[in-house]
């Protein structure tokens, strides 16, 4: 891929966040939760968020759970890191330092005073959430920071990390292979590459699935997906071990489902309010995601895949 296609890419990604930011915020329940991914809702407790407890299926991949006072604090990369949702809660779950980097610089300060305020509660009656498990006593624990910058090139030095993670970011990588042997140097040895997105699935039967399908991805900025045995081959061959590769759509999909279920309240509104140009393309665009991502995924044209790697050592 050429810089410039690369620059387009992540430019457009970009764009799509910094107009879409209110959408989640007042939408999605950023606000409250600090997350913008896909909820799981395998072994969900009573009253349990579904993308806190992503966040937690993926650290305890990750060796992040159960925490342990004991051992050194884990140093985790949040490469792409939205509003903060997984290393907020990383920070105060497994005491894990926890950096993030985002393209957008909006989220990066969002991200930023969420992590404070959470902080904040720590010690306190408000701390634990519904399902969340108890802090154990001694774990130190200091807020993750973010900044605005490149997640896809970092400029850390090798074997910085003990765990870098990409929770729905991965699919936003202009060349999806160099950003698995970007990242693999930055790892210790023993650490993991944990990563939970989007995966190509089978190809449209008809000219409407393509078109749902296109519109998908078009409404949210993803560039592409990739396969199952894609992602694997390339971590492979970036010299990491696959311990974990898991197709979880169906613990995916009901969470889907309630995004899809604003999909037909929220697009007939946008349509008219573009029309009358009074929001934006890429706010169309996000109604149109909204309405077709659940259809498409229900009907096998993509999948949501679960990965570990570990780097060997």
């Amino acid at each position: 891929m050429s810089d410039n296609a690369g620059r387009a890419i992540k430019d457009r990604v970009r764009n799509y966040f910094e107009d879409t930011t209110r959408d989640y915020l007042k939408w999605y329940g950023t606000r409250r939760h600090h997350h913008m991914h896909y909820g799981f809702d395998r072994d969900l407790p009573p009253g349990g968020s579904p993308t806190s407890n992503m966040t937690r299926y993926l650290a305890t991949l990750a060796g992040l759970f159960p925490a342990d006072p004991s051992r050194p604090a884990p140093k985790v990369f949040d490469a792409g890191c939205g509003m903060g949702g997984s290393s907020i809660l990383l920070a105060r779950e497994t005491g894990a330092q926890c950096f993030g980097a985002n393209l957008v610089e909006m989220h990066a300060r969002i991200a930023q005073a969420f992590a404070v305020r959470d902080a904040a509660k720590w010690g306190t009656p408000n701390e634990s959430a519904p399902g969340a498990p108890a802090v154990p006593a001694g774990l130190r624990r200091v807020s993750a920071r973010f900044l605005a910058n490149d997640y896809t090139t970092p400029a850390f030095k090798p074997a910085s990390f003990d765990v870098i993670w990409a929770l729905e970011s991965f699919c936003y990588a202009p060349d999806k292979e160099a950003w698995i042997h970007t990242m693999a140097p930055l790892l210790k040895p023993g650490g993991r590459l944990v990563l939970a997105d989007g995966c190509s699935g089978r190809p449209p039967a008809n000219r409407a699935e393509a078109r749902a399908f296109e519109l998908f991805l078009k409404g949210w900025a993803v560039p592409h997906f990739c396969s199952f045995d894609q992602i694997q081959k390339w971590a492979r061959s970036a010299g990491l071990e696959v311990t974990h590769a898991e197709d979880i759509t169906p613990d995916v999909l009901p969470h889907a489902r309630k995004i899809f279920r604003l999909g037909p309240i929220i697009l007939p509104w946008r349509k008219m309010l573009h029309a009358l140009g009074l929001v934006n393309e890429e706010k169309l665009l996000n109604a149109y995601a909204i309405y077709h991502q659940y259809p498409t995924l229900k009907r096998g044209l993509w999948r949501y895949g679960a990965f570990c790697f570990r780097k060997p050592g």
